[in-house]
């Protein structure tokens, strides 16, 4: 990956808004498969009001070539928004790009000075192969974070929800989503402890306790599903939450190793189970998924509704014997 025929590597910066159009005009010139290109709020109402720019648009098209444009969208630019879906192939929103970068097959331009409906006054400008590798990974990097410019248009035009699916790795998050879920909770709390090393391994065991406690005074509905024979289970939850919550017991058959959370049937949270001897957090669990997808969420109340009945079933068995 080279410069284009004809042109010596380098990397330079260009000052000034006459030279740093032409280096624009010039590398959408260049472009012949793809531009991918991300810049902040302010952006979208440069490329629409500045002719040279939204044409430098429109000409890649007709060559054939793919543009991807991230942006953050809000109620101000949106009708600017609106305008450059028309005339790109991808378009994605951030919250919170700020500056702008451009990636093509052979060149790559930055900027962190953008004004409303103003050409670019500083750029940066490579056609150096590392540095346009760079570029790309950064650029795929924050368009694997956008979600797709309709559902942003929507959130802003209709109040939709933005629905959200995340990975969480870090012990100490998972941790400070669990309160925050137990916090935040109004009406119900459902929640599955399969084995007792997820309470004994937590930092924040006490407080979670406490949250649960208030929970079960003020909220309409606590349940908890908890495994019968452990007695570290049975002890804090006899001591703890019994009087308020509603729980019930796993049955043999449901065994899981999935901590589930799930908070006014609008949150979920389901943290997986690597190491059941581990004493240590970190060590005992593995990934956690963090969700407010209704189709999500409704999956995991239907899971747990399952369990729930089992349960009952598994514990009026044991009863009678």
């Amino acid at each position: 990956m080279t410069g284009s025929p004809g042109q010596e590597n380098k990397t330079e910066v260009l000052c000034g808004i006459e030279n740093a159009i032409e280096r624009g005009i010039s590398f959408m010139h260049n472009v012949r498969n793809r531009m991918d290109i991300s810049f902040d709020h302010r952006a979208p109402s440069i490329v629409i009001e500045l002719d040279a720019y939204k044409t430098g648009y429109i000409e890649i098209r007709k060559r054939g070539g793919k543009i991807r444009v991230l942006t953050e969208i809000d109620s101000d630019n949106i009708s600017y928004c609106k305008e450059i879906i028309k005339i790109v192939n991808e378009f994605r929103h951030l919250d919170g790009l700020k500056g702008g970068i451009a990636v093509s097959e052979t060149e790559y331009m930055a900027t962190t000075i953008l004004q409303e409906a103003k050409p670019l006054t500083q750029v940066i400008y490579s056609n150096v192969r590392e540095i346009v590798e760079q570029g790309q990974y950064i650029f795929d990097t924050l368009w694997n974070k956008g979600i797709q410019a309709k559902k942003r248009i929507k959130e802003i035009e209709e109040g939709a929800k933005r629905e959200f699916i995340e990975t969480i790795q870090d012990p100490t998050e998972i941790q400070n989503v669990t309160l925050s879920l137990l916090t935040s909770a109004t009406e119900e709390i459902l929640m599955i402890l399969p084995n007792a090393n997820v309470l004994r391994s937590l930092q924040v065991y006490d407080e979670m306790l406490q949250l649960l406690r208030e929970a079960s005074e003020h909220i309409l509905k606590v349940r908890i599903l908890v495994d019968a024979d452990d007695p570290i289970i049975k002890m804090i939850y006899n001591n703890t939450v019994k009087e308020h919550a509603n729980i019930q017991h796993l049955s043999k058959s449901s065994q899981t190793k999935i901590t589930m959370l799930i908070v006014d049937k609008t949150y979920s949270l389901t943290i997986e189970m690597k190491d059941s001897s581990a004493r240590m957090f970190d060590e005992a669990i593995g990934l956690a998924t963090y969700s407010n997808s209704e189709s999500t969420v409704s999956s995991y109340i239907s899971i747990f509704e399952s369990l729930w009945i089992q349960g009952e079933i598994f514990q009026q068995k044991r009863s009678q014997k």
